[in-house]
């Protein structure tokens, strides 16, 4: 019997150490699955990743080629690229239930484009963030009826740093204009409070960010740009209202 049982405990064991393995093994893959699933689902338009690496020696990882596309309506196929993000976890606080904690996000040089269809339309950074906040309520109020149901880990960000990034416009109200401007620098402390905040939460403010600072700017850059393209109009009349004077006068001597 007793020979039995540990015959039982090894195999066990061998399993739990299978599953520990392929977890492990299988980490950079599974982290690229939850980002690309709930950022779809978050943002309502296709979040895609190109690869995650992560060492769990010592916390440290990058996600590379990370695109968020546009939802329905809008015409240009991304809104938001990033070629890197590097991060840096806090690998003690993977095991356990716990909020996971990543001590650095540094964004280096990602492109927003900001696409307005006219005056007074919605953006789709302003469309993304809607989808967003409403999926943060979705998921909070569902985890709130469902007290039986496992919440999901919190999360905690110490330092996000978004650098060298660039803002296009999109708009039939350029008539073609190509406009580019630099996004400012952005700075998050402590993103999820002190006890941390689910993925949807984090999201939500971390995204929330970026579009309120790539909106004013491209909101401004576009209002800007129509002022000029008006400003080239009026002059493009004015030469035109001077030559058809010019030509009457000199018909007049005829």
């Amino acid at each position: 019997m007793w020979k039995k049982l540990g015959i039982g405990v090894v195999v066990l064991l061998l399993l739990i150490a299978g599953g520990a393995y392929y977890l492990f093994s299988n980490l950079d893959g599974l982290i690229k699955q939850a980002i690309e699933t709930y950022g779809s689902a978050a943002t309502q338009a296709h979040v895609g990743v190109g690869g995650v690496k992560l060492s769990l020696q010592n916390g440290a990882g990058a996600i590379n080629g990370l695109t968020i596309g546009n939802p329905a309506g809008f015409s240009t196929p991304q809104a938001v690229s990033v070629g890197q993000i590097a991060v840096t976890v806090d690998t003690a606080s993977i095991a356990g239930s716990g909020p996971i904690i990543i001590d650095q996000v540094s964004v280096a040089s990602p492109h927003v484009t900001y696409e307005v269809a006219g005056l007074g339309k919605t953006s789709n950074l302003q469309t993304i963030e809607q989808n967003v906040n409403a999926y943060a309520a979705s998921v909070s109020g569902g985890q709130a009826s469902q007290s039986s149901a496992k919440p999901a880990r919190k999360e905690i960000i110490r330092s996000l740093d978004i650098t060298g990034g660039q803002v296009s416009l999109a708009s039939s109200l350029l008539g073609g204009k190509s406009v580019t401007v630099p996004l400012p620098p952005i700075h998050l402390t402590n993103v999820g409070g002190s006890g941390g905040a689910s993925p949807a939460v984090i999201i939500q403010q971390t995204l929330g960010a970026v579009v309120a600072k790539a909106s004013t700017v491209g909101a401004s850059a576009l209002s800007a740009s129509l002022g000029t393209l008006s400003g080239a109009a009026g002059a493009a009349q004015g030469a035109v209202g001077g030559a058809a004077g010019t030509v009457g006068n000199m018909l007049k001597g005829f």
